[in-house]
């Protein structure tokens, strides 16, 4: 099981039909909902070619929503036991791994453990017959404290709020 620490859910701005190549999606027509991406929905999807596919004929066109922000939306994936490290060091619940704050409020907690907490030191891996805990390596609560910090400053230009679950 893992956590990942992205941005809030922000409806949609439009949706596409469109193949997953880039150059076919930055082509598509854009919807304003999703009814009319589905009216328009061709009934033989496979045998359209849309225009900027790199794969003509083989790929079949979904539809696909569009956000606000572009596909560049930051994720950051941790393990249950890191990101309950994590939440701790923000002073955030740790027992409940699923929430949202404010983008401003996310950013500031960054800030303060990247200021309070010590140098990690790093937990060596461990086994026990089968059972391996791999560890962690000496940084890693402030690399990933400054990937959040990361995370919080472009949540706040985009106005949004920073979730994880």
């Amino acid at each position: 099981m893992s956590v990942t620490f992205t941005t809030a859910y922000v409806p949609a701005s439009a949706f596409i039909i469109s193949c997953v190549c880039p150059a076919a999606k930055a082509a598509a027509f854009p919807y304003a909902t999703y009814a009319a991406a589905q009216a328009a929905y061709p009934a033989e999807p496979l045998l359209i070619e849309l225009p900027g596919c790199e794969y003509p004929g083989r790929c079949r066109p979904f539809i696909l929503i569009l956000d606000p922000a572009g596909d560049d939306i930051p994720e950051i994936n941790l393990s249950n036991s890191n990101a309950r490290r994590i939440l701790d060091a923000l002073g955030l619940d740790s027992e409940n791994l699923s929430g949202s704050v404010t983008a401003e409020d996310f950013l500031g907690r960054c800030l303060i453990a990247l200021a309070l907490e010590p140098a990690d030191a790093g937990i060596p891996p461990v086994q026990d017959g089968n059972a391996i805990d791999c560890g962690r390596p000496a940084g890693y609560l402030q690399t990933r404290l400054t990937e959040l910090h990361t995370l919080a400053s472009w949540c706040v230009a985009q106005g949004r709020a920073v979730s994880w679950a």
